[in-house]
């Protein structure tokens, strides 16, 4: 995942950076004036005449600009912590569907509200912009009770992949998921024999806003041949195109898309379908997953447009693209 680049464009001096930060930076620029002029200062200047006879004039001039980062800071202090205290949580889950509600009018909707991040408008920092309040649809909050080629569609990646796994068992074959992180383009290894080794590689792509091609179907071949197991399935909740179907075929690589994938689903007893979807709908189930960090992402607002962002950041700079639809 590619990693957001400062702006090569547009730069701005010390002061304009400190009034765009928080409180705490300007604080550390004041400290650090102040104690260059009382601490460092005096010190050289004991030991040398002509920074004695210069400190009396850069004095006045040093703590003039300490003293001006220091209300920079005090500023930012009380507008960051007024901004804040306007909200006493940064994220509120949307009403229970289960939970009874009072007479009234229907409720179609509900609002969360979530602090967003971002960058500024004059593109000098990332960092909080505010709180905002989204309307979410009630109906988009109730727990699904049935399968259906919506629900695979909503399912965010890392559940495909634990409901590809899973379906896998419940057909009575041990299946392994790899660990979070680079997995080599292998997302579940199958084993269907004694043998201890596994017999099939398995790839998931939770994509519906566009094909499988060819480049993705090459590269999983390219990752059986290096393992040297001759036998792959491709598991996808869009479709395939023409091209990549036919590098499949001709390379023991069987391909599963959305339509398919329900109906092995759905012709699964009762009890094993509902085992199913309640693994896939547990809790939220469209939030996707970060990559390397296995927390579930925020929605952020970016030059180029939204996009998901781990809630670790600045540890983790992880990003993924909203769907459409989202």
């Amino acid at each position: 995942m590619a990693k957001r680049r400062a702006n090569p464009h547009k730069e701005s001096s010390v002061i304009a950076v400190a009034i765009n930060s928080d409180w705490w930076f300007s604080a550390i620029i004041s400290s650090g004036i102040l104690a260059f002029t009382f601490l460092i200062v005096p010190a050289i200047a004991s030991q040398n005449a002509i920074i004695r006879a210069l400190s009396g004039a850069f004095k006045p001039v040093l703590l003039m600009f300490g003293g001006f980062f220091a209300l920079i800071a005090v500023v930012n202090y009380f507008r960051q912590t007024k901004s804040v205290s306007r909200f006493s949580v940064q994220e509120v889950s949307p009403i229970s569907p289960s939970a009874p509600l009072s007479q009234g009018p229907k409720v179609s909707s509900v609002n969360k509200h979530e602090v967003i991040h971002g960058w500024s408008k004059n593109d000098t920092k990332w960092g909080n912009l505010g709180f905002q309040s989204n309307p979410i649809d009630a109906e988009k909050t109730k727990h699904p009770t049935s399968w259906s080629a919506e629900l695979l569609r909503d399912i965010e990646w890392k559940l495909f992949e634990d409901l590809s796994a899973a379906y896998y068992k419940e057909k009575g074959i041990r299946a392994e998921l790899t660990k979070l992180g680079a997995d080599g383009g292998i997302d579940i290894k199958l084993f269907q024999d004694d043998s201890g080794k596994p017999t099939s590689l398995v790839q998931c792509k939770a994509w519906n806003s566009k094909q499988v091609g060819v480049k993705e179907i090459r590269e999983f071949l390219g990752v059986m041949s290096h393992e040297k197991i001759p036998k792959g399935f491709f598991m996808a909740s869009g479709s395939y195109s023409l091209d990549a179907k036919e590098i499949a075929k001709a390379n023991r690589i069987t391909l599963i898309d959305g339509v398919m994938l329900l109906a092995m689903i759905q012709r699964l007893p009762a009890d094993a379908q509902q085992r199913l979807l309640d693994l896939a709908t547990e809790g939220d189930y469209t939030t996707p997953s970060c990559p390397s960090c296995g927390v579930k992402m925020i929605r952020r607002s970016g030059k180029r447009g939204d996009f998901w962002g781990c809630r670790n950041f600045p540890k983790c700079h992880q990003m993924l693209s909203v769907r459409r639809g989202q």
